[in-house]
């Protein structure tokens, strides 16, 4: 795992267009080519990004987005690499760069059919915030403690 640098772009974009199921989450990726790129155009403009490589293939995108006074965690990883650890390896990645950045809280919101990521959430150090009956995901946090 690393920072995602420019030149990653292509990797990427090919990560997604071979990512299965599209809009698994909330939606996304999207399932059309066009929309995704302006989707990833849109989101590696702010926050934090990093890359999981494997093989020296690109295969996992984890991102730190500023969301309503908050910092949205959110992570798409190829389906040839889950259900392997890696997934909580890169919460627990993104976690320790928003603690170092600052930030006081993390959030996301996952489907509640996707066990595997909440579970990985939850190891990561997430807790499940209070439901409402209108909500449709699983929404979850973090409060971080300053390293300094």
């Amino acid at each position: 795992m690393r920072r995602w640098a420019p030149a990653d772009l292509a990797a990427l974009e090919a990560m997604y267009d071979a990512f299965e199921p599209k809009r698994i989450a909330q939606g996304l990726p999207p399932q059309d080519g066009v929309a995704r790129r302006a989707w990833l155009a849109a989101i590696l403009e702010q926050g934090f990004h990093t890359v999981v490589l494997m093989d020296d293939q690109l295969l996992g995108h984890g991102m730190l987005l500023p969301y309503n006074g908050t910092v949205e965690l959110a992570n798409f990883l190829h389906q040839s690499i889950r259900n392997r650890g890696i997934g909580t390896a890169l919460n627990q990645v993104l976690v320790d760069l928003a603690r170092e950045a600052g930030y006081d809280r993390l959030w996301l919101s996952v489907e509640p059919s996707n066990r595997a990521a909440i579970r990985s959430y939850q190891k990561a150090g997430f807790q499940r915030m209070p439901a409402t009956i209108w909500a449709p995901e699983i929404e979850m946090q973090i409060l971080l403690e300053r390293t300094s």
